[in-house]
């Protein structure tokens, strides 16, 4: 599959990249270098998958906060509870229970579960990434971020605070829509923009080839290089069944009408 990224995502990679959590989804390529520089890993999005986080814990043990107000010890045990009921899909059964038991060991002691989604400013279960700042004092934290459309929501905030920032994994959803959001953090985020891989669990827009979801990886610390081609060969696709989208960049005008859709149609 073929997909065409605007031009202000061109970008410089680094030789150092690995990585990070389990084979197709739920694994990123991040800098090393970012990893060890790291006081603090901050994972916003966790669902039934903490790969990355532990994963980051064999290159450098720091302490981690994961936020995410869709799960927690009573989810699992509902999960589990639900598929005895299956008996055609005992591999439900077990799946959840291994879960459960590596949910229960893997957050403990310096490793926390908060649940709350993050974005909005809201009672219940909400936090703003202001709030998550204020907790966590570090000047050399990274971030991991999977919320499902709540990124937008803390864009700003990460500007503010780039400078406490070594590296961030950030996952945009609905880029077709939000594109002019996007080219915004680009460009006055002051990390290097240093990997993009498309998630080809999301479609691609006919109109321009654009895909819809995009993992982005920015650094503090790592000396980029001219980057040869896309997909890395650290790359997987997220969705095994399906080919990995391969990634070209679009002129600047492309990229300029894709942010103008208005202005797009006039000229077209």
């Amino acid at each position: 599959m073929k997909g065409i990224l605007p031009s202000f995502l061109k970008f410089d990679t680094t030789n150092d990249l690995v990585r990070i959590g389990r084979d197709y989804d739920g694994g990123y390529l991040v800098s090393k270098i970012d990893i060890d520089d790291s006081e603090i890993l901050v994972g916003l999005g966790i669902s039934d998958d903490w790969s990355f986080e532990s994963d980051f814990l064999r290159h450098k043990k720091v302490p981690i906060f994961a936020y995410d107000a869709s799960v927690n010890k009573k989810f699992f045990i509902n999960k589990i509870n639900n598929s005895l009921i299956r008996i055609d899909k005992p591999k439900d059964f077990l799946y959840w229970v291994k879960v459960y038991f590596s949910y229960k060991k893997f957050f403990s002691e310096d490793r926390k579960h908060i649940e709350k989604f993050v974005g909005l400013n809201a009672e219940g279960k909400h936090c703003t990434m202001n709030d998550i700042l204020s907790e966590v004092k570090s000047n050399n934290i990274f971030l991991k971020i999977d919320i499902e459309g709540s990124e937008y929501r803390i864009l700003d905030t990460l500007i503010t605070n780039k400078d406490r920032i070594c590296g961030i994994v950030i996952e945009f959803h609905d880029c077709d829509i939000h594109l002019a959001k996007i080219q915004n953090f680009v460009e006055k985020f002051d990390l290097n923009l240093v990997h993009v891989h498309a998630n080809n669990y999301a479609p691609i827009r006919i109109d321009d080839d654009l895909p819809i979801v995009l993992e982005l990886t920015f650094s503090k610390n790592s000396k980029v290089r001219k980057l040869d081609s896309l997909p890395h060969r650290l790359d997987m696709p997220n969705n095994r069944l399906v080919n990995e989208i391969n990634l070209k960049f679009e002129d600047w005008i492309y990229s300029f009408l894709l942010c103008d859709p208005l202005l797009a149609k006039f000229i077209y």
